[in-house]
């Protein structure tokens, strides 16, 4: 039995076991030795060995059986295992991640904590301008962790820091499911991508919007060790069309003209089949025309209506209306608190407790109720409109919407965006 060398490359195994195949076909009798692991030359003379045809995948298996192990696929697994720079995991979330640190898949696994779909994204920003644009969203959205805009630029600079460091990696695995928070997210990262020499580094995609055997599946989030290990294996190659049109969504996304969303989905979208849905989900987060709510708060307002007050059924019901759910606990929260401010709030909030265990002003949302006000009520009718009543001054990508009439909003009947005059 021969030790493998202290820092293992399974590409170098697959030379040797090309090599020693090769040697074969040229009679060469020193590899007889390696080849009696298989069965039918345990007591066959070097002369048979040599006449006798062998494939890549028995030179495979033999190479594997002279380093002590049972198959190639255990020796592979065993050298992949012990290369932490064999792949990079990108994900989007904390969960995922988490889990899939703990189910032996190898690798270095980060996560992109920037959520893209709040907050500012505008075009035409220098990367300094962009990262403190960038830090109000994050220090708002995980306050727990961020207590100032400076903690917030240092993390954003961490992640591109990291990103960066893609040539220490052999490969690169973007892990992404079909919600609008991952794909906007996977587009920025295609982009960013786009305009890097990847080198020797393959990047790679993973993307899914279900999973065997989980009727309703809710995103990476939920799945166990086992079940996103066994996602590696539909990993493939990022095409230079995804990476086309990853980048072309980015910037529509961030354009100060939303109907530039509208013009790419009127464009073949198929090579990243969940991208189009994400995107008109997007565009139905803008003011309606009918009362100046967006989906998800015509939504809300409509569950309360119908006596869903706990803040934990909302959450669950919406979860379930919006299947692929792209919100969190903590995003549905401002959302409901939003609409429970302003000089005509629709809703009236009680119950909210400040967790003395955490530092920042860390607020407990568990126990929150909502019922609505009168002028919820009207705006839930069509009778009042939530901007006319409080004015609007929110992002949506690289869309500002200020002032006390939204530029734009969303015609659900047309199932397109007008401009207001």
């Amino acid at each position: 039995m021969t030790s493998l060398p202290s820092r293992p490359s399974l590409e170098n195994l697959k030379k040797q076991a090309k090599s020693l195949l090769h040697a074969h076909r040229q009679g060469d009798p020193s590899v007889c030795a390696v080849f009696r692991h298989l069965h039918r030359f345990s007591q066959a003379s070097p002369e048979e060995i040599l006449a006798a045809p062998v494939t890549l995948t028995e030179a495979q298996f033999c190479l594997a059986q002279q380093y002590g192990f049972t198959s190639w696929r255990a020796l592979k697994q065993y050298v992949e295992q012990a290369d932490p720079q064999r792949y990079l995991h990108v994900f989007c979330i904390e969960l995922p991640a988490l889990v899939l640190r703990e189910s032996g898949v190898p690798g270095t696994v980060m996560t992109w904590l920037d959520p893209l779909i709040e907050g500012p994204a505008p075009l035409g920003v220098s990367e300094q301008q962009w990262w403190a644009l960038r830090a109000h969203a994050l220090a708002q959205e995980l306050n727990e962790i961020f207590s100032t805009a400076e903690q917030a630029i240092q993390a954003l600079q961490n992640m591109d820091r990291r990103l960066a460091e893609f040539a220490k990696y052999q490969e690169v695995v973007l892990w992404f499911d079909a919600c609008l928070y991952d794909q906007v997210t996977l587009c920025r990262q295609l982009d960013w991508f786009s305009r890097r020499a990847l080198g020797n580094t393959r990047l790679s995609l993973i993307c899914i919007g279900d999973y065997p055997g989980l009727p309703t599946f809710h995103g990476l989030g939920e799945l166990t060790t086992e079940q996103l290990a066994s996602l590696l294996a539909r990993k493939h190659e990022v095409s230079p069309a995804e990476m086309l049109l990853g980048v072309a969504a980015w910037q529509a996304y961030r354009s100060a003209d939303p109907t530039d969303i509208e013009r790419l989905l009127a464009q073949d979208t198929a090579v990243l089949p969940y991208l189009a849905p994400a995107l008109v989900k997007h565009l139905e987060r803008f003011p309606s025309r009918e009362n100046g709510l967006s989906r998800l708060e015509q939504e809300i307002l409509e569950l309360v209506a119908l006596g869903h007050h706990d803040y934990s059924r909302i959450f669950h019901r919406l979860s379930i209306m919006e299947q692929p759910a792209y919100f969190g606990l903590t995003y549905l929260f401002h959302q409901l608190q939003a609409l429970a401010t302003g000089p005509h709030p629709l809703l009236i909030m009680q119950g909210l407790e400040e967790r003395k265990d955490l530092p920042n002003a860390v607020w407990s949302i568990d126990n929150t109720t909502y019922t609505l006000t009168t002028a919820g009520e009207s705006v839930l009718a069509g009778q009042a409109d939530w901007i006319q009543l409080n004015g609007i001054d929110q992002w949506l990508g690289g869309v500002h919407l200020h002032g006390a009439q939204a530029e734009w909003r969303w015609d659900a009947q047309l199932q397109k965006l007008v401009r207001m005059s």
